[in-house]
């Protein structure tokens, strides 16, 4: 684990692909740079939660995004949302080391169209796509 400043976050992003400033940003846009960010190591058997959007008319076919939890995983605590139609948590399981964005997320004034915002607080890891075939889905949970 490595504590990062903003510039070595987008450095960390940047070296997984997101070349695009504004898309490096975006992501970090949604950490606390107020209190740690990390650069985080996560091994086979460390497990990560999802609160998935469930299927909509424009998002008929959801899947996995790249924004992660830790166990007690809450929209509000994440700085998202149900939006209109709601979202479904899910468990999945590190298969193979990689290394990953890991911080508090900021608050975020609520957006239902993006259904992002709350007051966030709560630990999140961001996982670029080329590192998601790392983990497996181990099906869905509870929400807390």
């Amino acid at each position: 684990m490595r504590i990062l400043s903003h510039d070595t976050a987008v450095d960390l992003l940047r070296s997984q692909g997101l070349s695009n400033g504004a898309e490096a940003e975006r992501v970090l846009d949604g950490f606390d740079f107020n209190k740690p960010v990390y650069e985080q190591d996560f091994w086979p058997g460390d497990v990560l939660y999802q609160l998935i959007r469930n299927p909509s008319s424009s998002l008929p076919l959801p899947t996995a995004g790249n924004w992660f939890g830790l166990a007690g995983i809450t929209t509000r605590n994440v700085a998202i949302n149900d939006g209109l139609s709601g979202r479904h948590a899910a468990k999945f399981e590190v298969l193979a080391w990689f290394r990953a964005l890991e911080g508090t997320a900021r608050e975020l004034p609520v957006d239902l169209g993006r259904a992002i915002g709350g007051p966030g607080g709560a630990t999140q890891v961001f996982i670029p796509s080329f590192l998601l075939g790392r983990l497996q889905s181990a099906g869905p949970v509870d929400r807390w």
